[in-house]
């Protein structure tokens, strides 16, 4: 049975944000799937397991994003296939320190599928998102 789709994203999403504030790598794996495909803001692509997942974001966390803080906001969320899910998602990273310092923001599609024991993501894209242009005034 399918879950709701929305429901089911924004849970998900919901371990990560957790996670990240938590500065847990280990944590913020679990979400992901045996076999997983990220490409981060830089447009670098990770391929790998769940424990893949957290190992490179522990050694973010404890870098460049040590202290951050992340929101994410499922935007959309969708049945795509029996037992594959497409969520749209947004972000706002709040850095103290590091390449990334202050408040940025990113959109993020990811694909969540059936493992039979789990519901995962297996492919996580994330865009950083242009600056809101200045108004005129």
């Amino acid at each position: 049975m399918t879950p709701d789709p929305l429901a089911l994203a924004t849970q998900l999403f919901d371990r990560l944000e957790t996670a990240w504030n938590a500065g847990d790598g280990a944590a913020f794996g679990q979400p992901f799937a045996d076999v997983t495909d990220f490409v981060d803001i830089r447009g670098s692509h990770h391929h790998g397991d769940s424990v893949a997942m957290g190992r490179g974001h522990q050694a973010i966390f404890d870098t460049i994003y040590k202290g951050s803080t992340i929101r994410y906001a499922v935007t959309s969320a969708r049945t795509a296939a029996p037992g594959c899910i497409v969520a749209t998602a947004s972000a706002t990273l709040d850095a103290p320190s590091g390449p990334m310092v202050g408040a940025s923001r990113s959109q993020i599609t990811a694909l969540v599928v059936d493992q039979g024991d789990r519901w995962a993501i297996t492919a996580f894209h994330n865009t950083l998102a242009a600056p809101a242009p200045a108004r005129a005034g």
